[in-house]
């Protein structure tokens, strides 16, 4: 069975675009959207529109579900979080039938005949994606927990390889929002037989210009504030800045806001350079 396994689109248009062309060319039997289909770039009605009709299976992702509860006024999620502004951006995109659907999406996409388990980031948790950062220890109770041939991740934005006590571990990478220093858009194409396992992390050039272009005539980058400019900054330099950003604002024990993002960017600047 040829299955892809996409995610981490994260409302860009172009790029989700391209992986669909891609999608005619190689022809999988099954095609998974591993979750985060919006928040952090500004096309996110027209991206949920574009696949949520489509024969692929969904799993939610973290930004899905924080769009969700935003809109549906979580008490967990406060006036003054760091992601307030572009959480009410993006869920005033939406009409009610986008959440409603979102609401419906599955944690996980299991093929038992195949021993497949597809999470955003494992089958514990949607934000703990599969990385060099993920322990021994840790990998060892997942595949404990949860035993299967191969086990498939998001979330981190980086695809990963990794082979741990007979389960082989991958994590996609993602279409929208790289973190690996490489700004196409990038999907998992995975073959499975009784025999064998082969996969194949796939990169394709996009309009990534468009893309950038996109903060701009939303209005999101205007309307949003430091937010919006912050991933904006992570799809020029497809590296990851709003995590580091707050790290950094802990250790120095400075609030969120511009001056700080100013300061962050002073004492990182090999971070910053635009790629591709």
């Amino acid at each position: 069975m040829r299955l892809a396994v996409l995610a981490d689109i994260h409302g860009n248009l172009p790029a989700l675009e391209a992986v669909l062309e891609d999608l005619e060319a190689v022809r999988p039997d099954l095609v998974v959207v591993n979750g985060d289909l919006i928040h952090r770039g500004p096309m996110n009605r027209a991206v949920l529109e574009r696949v949520w009709e489509a024969p692929f299976r969904f799993t939610l992702g973290n930004h899905d579900d924080l769009v969700r509860r935003w809109a549906q006024r979580d008490p967990a999620l406060a006036a003054d979080h760091p992601l307030a502004p572009s959480l009410a951006w993006t869920a005033a995109q939406l009409e009610a039938a986008h959440l409603e659907w979102i609401q419906t999406l599955p944690f996980g996409v299991e093929l038992e005949t195949l021993g497949l388990r597809v999470h955003h980031g494992s089958p514990r948790h949607y934000r703990e994606g599969y990385g060099p950062h993920l322990n021994e220890a840790a990998l060892a109770e997942i595949t404990r927990a949860y035993p299967a041939r191969v086990l498939v991740g998001s979330h981190t934005h980086k695809p990963f390889v990794l082979e741990h006590g007979g389960t082989l571990v991958l994590n996609t990478g993602a279409v929208g929002a790289p973190f690996n220093a490489d700004p196409r858009a990038q999907y998992l194409l995975l073959e499975i037989t009784s025999e064998a396992v082969r996969f194949e992390h796939r990169y394709l050039p996009y309009d990534r210009e468009a893309a950038l272009r996109a903060f701009h005539t939303s209005g999101f980058l205007a309307e949003v504030g430091l937010v919006a400019e912050i991933f904006y900054t992570e799809l020029r330099t497809a590296r990851s800045h709003l995590v580091p950003f707050l790290l950094w604002l802990e250790r120095e024990g400075r609030a969120f806001g511009p001056e700080a993002w100013r300061a962050y960017q002073q004492a990182a600047p090999e971070r910053f350079s635009p790629v591709g």
